[in-house]
């Protein structure tokens, strides 16, 4: 209990303070090779890797990141048009980096910390239903309380919802890593990636 509440409560809030004044990314990496180190001595790696995925979860996948990407660019291009689009045209070689490390560097470890480690660590906390679901939700959203705008966390806690129920109902790791790794991928290139970096306006520039 005492670890839920440091990982995701108290740590969370010193980035959102800046009392913690330390980049993102390294705290994101360290706090996932701890829950990885945890997940392997109460052998969760077991039931993170040992799930299947029904043919219906493809489906359901694609149909709603294509409704949600319908969504999203229709809200970008109403309140923010001259952000549509702009990273991929104004940084081309940037954008497609950024494409090939994302899923490592950035989804990886956060689906190792709020998926796979939040659900076998914390199951007796919140049992194996919606709150267990919901508890994960809100520590990712949370979590990017450290971005410094509403709007991140506005777009994440619904996020987290979806790959918490997802994780749910695969026990899968790599399939859940996939789906996150899509929106990522979206919202930084339909323009609203500068919500999601600790410094806004450099991908405007």
């Amino acid at each position: 209990m005492l670890e839920c509440l440091v990982l995701f409560g108290i740590l969370p809030a010193l980035l959102a303070t800046r009392w913690l004044r330390a980049p993102v990314l390294p705290v994101l990496w360290a706090t996932s090779l701890y829950c990885a180190w945890r997940l392997r001595r109460d052998r969760g790696w077991v039931s993170a890797s040992s799930g299947r995925v029904a043919p219906g979860e493809w489906r359901r996948m694609l149909v709603t990141f294509l409704v949600t990407a319908a969504m999203l660019l229709v809200l970008v291009r109403v309140t923010h048009p001259g952000s549509l689009f702009a990273f991929p045209l104004r940084h081309p070689l940037g954008w497609a980096a950024f494409l090939a490390w994302y899923p490592l560097l950035s989804v990886l470890p956060q689906e190792i910390i709020f998926r796979a480690f939040f659900f076998s660590r914390y199951r007796f906390l919140f049992g194996d239903g919606g709150w267990l679901v919901a508890g994960s939700a809100l520590a990712f959203g949370l979590a990017h309380l450290a971005f410094h705008n509403p709007v991140a966390v506005a777009l994440t806690l619904p996020g987290g919802l979806m790959f918490a129920r997802t994780y749910r109902r695969t026990g899968t790791l790599l399939f859940v890593s996939l789906e996150h790794a899509l929106y990522g991928c979206l919202v930084f290139t339909i323009g609203l990636g500068p919500f999601l970096t600790e410094h806004p306006l450099r991908m405007l520039h």
